[in-house]
């Protein structure tokens, strides 16, 4: 059987001017706390089916939360919370750990709480969380994803090659490309086409930049005559059921009144 060790989570502060014990902290943070530090532990789905026994207690010492589990794992964690220490950031965890930590942080400053990690494979505090500290993940800018657009081209070629079309959403957008792409096929300036793109995208605008060709989409919309008037054709018997056609049009815009 794998040798055991001890995960420490110690919560020091006061409750209406007396200092903090396991008789002032309600079930519900209790609960918050095991679930926490389970999804720090363990932070997907697969991990959670397949980790070990995790046992639970509370003691004295203003509020310790004490949990025991094979020694690997805690190993694993005295070694991610001792660098977020040597760090002073959490920006380098994946999300789901960083944001854990982030809630310590939060309730640190809400409540004026000394938050302490510690562990039985260290004989040093570990990591210390209060209201002077400052554990919050930088946000990224944007985001890397890929996007589809369309619009007229109006330039293309350069030293750098690209190209640069006016869509409709986002306004002028330069793309680069490779000589082969910009040569392939026909002329493509005062016609409007289809992008395949890779990028970025601000978050707080939501506009691509940094854009990259994948491959040219060809501009063809197809009207069909005799299509649509089949179409008609099949709806003008339905139509004629209507009794007022404009308060029918309202309410699928959804302009109308509803009881």
């Amino acid at each position: 059987m794998e040798e055991k060790g001890q995960i420490e989570v110690r919560f020091k502060g006061t409750v209406n001017g007396k200092q903090l014990t396991p008789l002032d902290v309600d079930i519900t943070e209790i609960r918050e706390v095991i679930t926490d530090i389970e999804n720090f532990l363990f932070p997907t789905r697969n991990e959670k089916t397949d980790r070990p026994l995790i046992s639970y207690k509370i003691e004295e010492g203003s509020a310790k939360h004490l949990f025991s589990l094979p020694i690997t794992s805690v190993i694993i964690f005295n070694s991610l919370i001792g660098e977020v220490a040597n760090r002073k950031t959490v920006d380098f965890l994946d999300f789901r750990r960083a944001d854990i930590l982030e809630k310590f942080q939060r309730k640190a400053r809400e409540k004026d709480l000394e938050i302490t990690f510690s562990t039985s494979a260290s004989d040093q505090k570990t990591l210390v969380i209060d209201k002077n500290t400052n554990y919050y993940n930088v946000a990224p800018d944007w985001i890397n994803t890929d996007f589809t657009l369309y619009g007229e081209v109006y330039q293309e070629g350069g030293i750098n090659p690209n190209f640069h079309i006016i869509n409709k959403e986002y306004g002028k957008l330069t793309i680069s490309a490779t000589k082969e792409q910009i040569l392939e096929g026909e002329k493509r300036v005062y016609k409007i086409y289809g992008v395949k793109a890779s990028g970025k995208m601000s978050i707080e605008t939501g506009k691509p930049f940094d854009l990259k060709l994948e491959h040219f989409i060809e501009y063809n919309p197809v009207f069909d005559k005799s299509e649509l008037d089949l179409l008609i054709a099949k709806a003008t018997p339905n139509l004629s059921k209507i009794e007022n056609v404009d308060e029918w049009l309202e309410q699928i815009r959804g302009g109308g009144v509803y009881e």
